[in-house]
């Protein structure tokens, strides 16, 4: 494909690019590689065209050149500098030698079905919008740095160095730091469950509980049936394992009890993964009665229930609802939480609490990928919970996020186009957009990056790639005057993709944003 008559001028770089629209290679992955087999202005750090122009210079979609140019991002050919362009990465190579990851050689068709199924990267891409430091971010769903309590965990580190040196430096048990187990167990009992710390497995983070669950109970084939949207890290691992993603429509309870029994009587899946408490995306939180309504479909259909209880602790308002692991008994229920989201994200610790000879296939996996967590951070944190921090912690964290869902919720109401419909969480740090059907917030995505603010595009979050009017809100990492100014610039090119609806011509060549 030739540059399209009535393009800009286009520089040498651009007027190398050829397009084989019949050919098997995706064209945003041509386009990528043939930018870098140019070399032009690589040694030099030059700057590549931006996205719009180089699209109508090629006659593509857009997002087709977004996505190349995430591509080489990944690569780390390029940088990309949200507000001022994508630059090539300088480099004392010559120009066609391609980077890791691009291109032809002996890789491509070498790896396994795990790292190249469809929907396998949404994670990778969700973190890396999540921890970008550019702009102003609605993407990062983790606690706010300046909450964060660095002097007393300090403390706690300081401690258990001074006391137990050498035994925390040391290996530990795979199943973890048996003070922090105690804790923990302890702590899901006040909440009604029946929990034992013989039955709580330490994991690096929620993410890695997730993993060996599905892992242990998940065979290639197997039908999986999750809410949808769902929570990004746990769609990827089923997708790495081959599994069937059954998703399931919710409504303001979330997942319809109705559709459930009917997922359940047709698919016969091994797990029903779900969030009860502050839904990953959509904010919902279960009442009691459905909770025990999806405890009794999944019993009734010997159906393994696999509880994501991430949030519960950040309840900004109302009454906690017991776990469906207390309401069970931990009979059906694996139960699955963590400490990033409440307290400190970068010590990856999480856990999963269940039943006996269950427990001791998950300890089987976790030897097998990393033979225990940290003993020194386990140790730290169990000092810092002992030492009764995490309370005055989490009350001031608290009143924190409560502010700043009210001052994103106030901001939405002044600067939202009125079609625009959003959640009200009753906790949690994030809430979920819906736009009316035909707005792409993935192009919504590309315009508010380039105006320097981020969030989460719904697409990422669906089962089969639906949601593509939906966005998610993060409103715990921003400031309050970040909040206005950014919602304001959303509000603006909301209303500018509504009116656009239907006036657009078809591209000549059309292709999504790939999950990278």
């Amino acid at each position: 494909m030739r540059l399209k008559k009535g393009s800009p001028k286009a520089s040498k770089l651009v007027q190398s690019v050829r397009i084989d629209v019949g050919a098997d290679t995706p064209v945003y992955r041509q386009i990528a590689d043939q930018l870098l087999a140019t070399g032009d202005g690589r040694a030099g750090g030059g700057r590549l065209p931006p996205t719009r122009r180089l699209a109508e210079a090629l006659g593509v979609n857009r997002n087709t050149v977004v996505a190349a140019y995430q591509h080489l991002v990944e690569a780390g050919a390029v940088r990309s500098h949200t507000g001022r362009g994508t630059f090539f990465v300088q480099s004392e190579r010559p120009a066609a030698t391609p980077a890791p990851g691009v291109g032809g050689g002996a890789w491509p068709g070498a790896f396994a079905r795990a790292v190249e199924s469809p929907g396998i990267g949404n994670l990778l891409s969700v973190y890396r919008t999540a921890t970008s430091r550019e702009g102003i971010s609605f993407a990062a769903s983790y606690p706010a740095a300046e909450l964060l309590p660095v002097e007393a965990f300090g403390v706690a580190v300081d401690a258990v160095l001074r006391e137990r040196g050498a035994d925390v430096l040391a290996y530990g048990p795979t199943a973890g730091y048996a003070p922090l187990r105690d804790w923990i167990a302890t702590d899901l009992r006040k909440s009604g469950a029946a929990a034992e710390a013989d039955g709580v497995m330490v994991t690096n983070g929620s993410q890695q509980a997730i993993e060996i669950v599905f892992r242990a109970l998940v065979d290639p084939g197997d039908a999986v049936v999750l809410e949808d949207p769902s929570y990004t890290g746990a769609l990827s691992v089923l997708s790495s394992l081959g599994a069937r993603r059954i998703g399931v429509p919710m409504d303001e309870e979330g997942i319809r009890p109705d559709l459930l029994a009917r997922a359940l009587e047709q698919h016969r899946p091994r797990l029903l993964y779900v969030q009860p408490t502050f839904h990953n995306p959509t904010t919902r939180t279960m009442g009691e009665r459905r909770r025990k309504e999806v405890l009794e479909l999944a019993v009734r259909h010997r159906c393994t229930v696999v509880e994501d209880d991430w949030g519960r602790d950040l309840r900004l308002e109302g009454v906690d609802l017991p776990t469906l692991y207390a309401m069970d008994g931990g009979r059906h229920v694996l139960h699955i939480g963590t400490f990033s989201k409440k307290l400190l994200p970068g010590l990856r610790i999480g856990w999963v609490a269940a039943r006996r000879e269950v427990f001791e296939r998950l300890l089987l996996l976790k030897q097998i990928e990393d033979c225990g967590t940290s003993l020194l951070l386990q140790a730290a944190l169990e000092r810092y919970l002992v030492d009764g921090g995490v309370e005055s912690h989490l009350a001031r964290a608290r009143e924190a996020y409560r502010t700043r869902r009210d001052r994103m919720l106030a901001a939405l109401r002044r600067h939202a186009p009125r079609q625009a419909r959003y959640s009200r969480p009753w906790g949690g740090l994030f809430l979920w957009v819906s736009l009316p059907d035909g707005v792409d917030t993935d192009a919504l995505w590309i315009d508010a990056r380039e105006r320097g603010v981020l969030f989460s595009r719904g697409t990422l979050f669906h089962v089969d790639g639906g949601g593509k009017n939906t966005l998610r809100l993060t409103y715990s990492v921003a400031s309050p005057d970040q909040i206005d100014s950014g919602i304001a610039t959303l509000g603006e090119l909301m209303r500018k993709r509504i009116s656009a609806r239907g006036r657009s011509a078809p591209d000549a060549v059309s292709e999504g944003i790939p999950i990278l």
